[in-house]
């Protein structure tokens, strides 16, 4: 039987409970008289409190509702939200929730996975600020346990509790297909709702998290903190967005061909060695070699955090697209500052704000990540145990959305420096040896992006969440099974389901307050890619590799 989603998302600028009446065109006004708080608030949840509800005309004609949702025991806490509903003859029947990626602290308006808005394709949309406000890498929230609460999984829950409700009242309705996507931290939502709330959706859309090896392992924190110890461990050890781009060039000409097309991916980065010794600057510094410290820099980001055994806690970077590494190492040299302003993630090291942050949630406000000795087992151990405590940690267990009969897509992009896929691959086959490929086939699937780094970007395809997402609706609404699907690059083929086109670089501001949604571009010529379900993987048939083109048209590809 089909399960209900609802999306919540919103951007408070003032706590009016006035009623505002606005003057609407005279096809709508049969739905502004519900559009308004007294009918709404009728129909919430007696933990719910609307404040605000506007009919708009753009993006298309709709109410929107903002809100909150008050968690007690512990608490009390206020999960503030957004509520998007299409003019009744616009609605699809669908219910959408936004995942936020990071440490979340605001309400959305617009989706991120995929990007742009699902109003304009007829979805009832939500969001949640998960219980806290802050900047999207700030997880110092973590010292208050009712708002770690919040954040890890109660306040998106009650909030779609809140959403769904008043979805069904505005539209009359007992039935909607319900949708949750969200990649990175909006994935660990998307995991966390599986996992405790299997009842509130019919199809989660995962990306780029939640899905760690080992349950406890905080291997993402252990990879941040290595790294900005590797990046600040001696002068001229940083790696700077040159350096690596330079080196993303020489590796991808080196290993094009070991997935047996030459297009300008590797498609499966373990398949790729390089001597980045035989880089090394003759003398001094230069823009096309390496120095001393940067190669060891390379090599241990490369082979992983690891304990005083030489066990890994964390997996490597991937050697493709090392470009994208700058994200986590810094636009600009340490020293860093933790600051989570989006003004300083722009220029210090990402990985080193949410390590800062987060393990000051953990260990106090004077924590610090260049100090923390991974080789120390008494560290690890508390940090596992702070984790275990928090029960924020650790793959989801899918039993229970299965049973309600869910489905669940995942995806990673193969070049993520975050979430490496090989966490992703390990899940699903730990979830097929415990209950049988044939059966985990009836609710899971998973889709690898090569070229893509973390959640986006990168020479891979631009749109192939959004050819995910799409298959995912098939799958929860026609019962068609995910099999292979064509994602593309370049304006002239990119089709993406919420954002404009391939040629805007953002989502309108006026659509997200002051939280832009970057919508991918182009890197490299049009193309398609063949997007396989795992364990297939996309070949190129060779036999036309002397035809101009040929490796960029899908139809030249195959899954084996």
């Amino acid at each position: 039987m089909a399960r209900h989603i609802i999306k919540l998302g919103c951007a408070i600028t003032a706590l009016s409970l006035a009623i505002l009446v606005g003057v609407a065109p005279a096809r709508a006004q049969a739905v502004v008289g519900d559009c308004s708080v007294e009918f709404l608030q009728a129909a919430a949840p007696k933990d719910t409190l609307v404040f605000s509800a506007d009919h708009l005309m753009k993006p298309i004609p709709h109410c929107k509702v903002e809100g909150f949702v008050t968690a007690d025991n512990p608490g009390p806490n206020r999960n503030y939200f957004r509520l998007q509903l299409p003019d009744r003859e616009l609605w699809k029947n669908r219910y959408y929730f936004i995942g936020l990626g990071g440490a979340a602290g605001y309400v959305p308006t617009d989706s991120q996975t995929p990007p742009g808005n699902p109003l304009a394709k007829g979805f009832a949309v939500a969001g949640s600020d998960t219980g806290h406000r802050g900047d999207l890498l700030d997880w110092r929230f973590l010292a208050d346990p009712v708002k770690t609460l919040d954040h890890r999984d109660r306040g998106a829950h009650v909030t779609t509790v809140a959403a769904q409700a008043l979805t069904k009242a505005y539209y009359r309705a007992s039935k909607m297909y319900r949708y949750h996507t969200g990649c990175s931290g909006g994935g660990r939502m998307g995991g966390e709702a599986i996992m405790r709330h299997p009842e509130d959706y019919d199809g989660v859309l995962l990306g780029d998290g939640r899905v760690t090896t080992n349950p406890w392992l905080g291997s993402g924190m252990y990879k941040f903190i290595h790294a900005a110890q590797v990046m600040t461990r001696e002068p001229g050890a940083w790696l700077s967005p040159a350096k690596l781009q330079m080196l993303d060039a020489k590796v991808t000409a080196a290993c094009d061909l070991t997935d047996g097309a030459k297009d300008g991916i590797v498609w499966d980065h373990r398949a790729c060695k390089f001597n980045f010794d035989a880089l090394k600057c003759k003398s001094g510094d230069g823009p096309q070699c390496l120095t001393q410290p940067e190669i060891t820099s390379v090599k241990a980001l490369l082979d992983g955090a690891r304990d005083a055994k030489g066990k890994m806690l964390s997996i490597g970077w991937p050697i493709t697209n090392m470009s994208m590494w700058s994200m986590f190492l810094g636009q600009q040299p340490p020293p860093w500052s933790y600051s989570a302003t989006p003004a300083n993630m722009m220029r210090a090291s990402s990985g080193y704000i949410i390590a800062a942050t987060r393990g000051s949630g953990f260990f106090g406000p004077d924590f610090d990540p260049l100090k923390f000795d991974l080789k120390n087992p008494a560290n690890i151990e508390r940090w596992e145990a702070l984790s275990r405590a928090q029960k924020f940690e650790g793959a989801p267990d899918i039993s229970g959305f299965q049973k309600t009969g869910g489905k669940v897509m995942l995806f990673v992009g193969v070049s993520s420096p975050c979430c490496s896929n090989l966490d992703m691959e390990d899940y699903v086959a730990r979830t097929v040896k415990a209950q049988g490929a044939a059966n985990v086939a009836k609710f899971m699937a998973m889709y690898q992006f090569p070229g893509v780094g973390h959640c986006s970007g990168g020479p891979g395809p631009q749109d192939g969440i959004d050819a995910t997402l799409q298959a995912l609706i098939d799958w929860v609404e026609t019962d068609k099974t995910p099999g292979p699907l064509v994602a593309h690059r370049g304006a002239d083929r990119v089709k993406f389901l919420f954002a404009a086109n391939a040629d805007v670089p953002l989502v309108p501001k006026e659509l997200t307050g002051d939280r832009p949604i970057p919508v991918p571009t182009s890197s490299g010529p049009s193309r398609d890619f063949l997007l396989c379900p795992y364990p297939q993987k996309s070949v190129f048939d060779k036999a036309k590799a002397n035809v101009p083109g040929a490796v960029y048209e899908a139809a030249n590809w195959s899954c084996r």
